[in-house]
């Protein structure tokens, strides 16, 4: 039985994604290198991210702000859920995972209802989590002691949030 991403996204949504993230990589072409994210968006086969446009994906989102980072972090989701794909993002992107998804959400105020963009950010980022138990190298990081106690505390500030 195919099991469905957290957050199951349509086609629509993925078009939508695509001409986003292909947008906001041709905005900050200057400030990091986005070559391989610009020719993978022209196939966008999820199953078929090399490591170097997903160091790339990695740069921008460390870089990009509010929806532009929501973006990533949702793409990111999808990337997640393919074996080689976790074990190399939750190898050597583990920083993006820590300062950029766990750590920025426990920094939020989460209960206040006026942050919509916030709160599409801990979703995205609550989603991407999520998805990383969906594979056997995604749990097998997050059972990690250091990475599960971080794991542990974001759901702890995300779920006392439940807004």
């Amino acid at each position: 039985m195919n099991k469905l991403p957290v957050g199951y996204t349509t086609t629509g949504q993925i078009d939508k994604m695509k001409e986003f993230i292909g947008k906001l990589a041709e905005e900050n072409a200057a400030e990091v290198k986005v070559n391989y994210i610009l020719d993978w968006l022209i196939k966008f086969d999820i199953k078929q991210v090399n490591n170097e446009t997903i160091d790339q994906i990695v740069g921008l989102a460390e870089i990009a702000e509010d929806k532009s980072k929501i973006a990533l972090i949702d793409l990111l989701r999808l990337v997640v859920l393919d074996e080689q794909q976790a074990e190399y993002i939750f190898t050597y992107h583990w920083n993006l995972i820590d300062i950029c998804v766990i750590g920025y959400v426990e920094a939020q105020d989460l209960k206040d209802k006026e942050a919509k963009v916030m709160h599409n950010y801990h979703l995205a980022s609550f989603k991407l989590l999520t998805n990383a138990y969906q594979t056997k190298n995604g749990r097998r990081h997050m059972q990690d002691f250091a990475k599960g106690t971080q794991l542990v505390e974001f759901c702890i500030k995300s779920l006392s949030s439940c807004n």
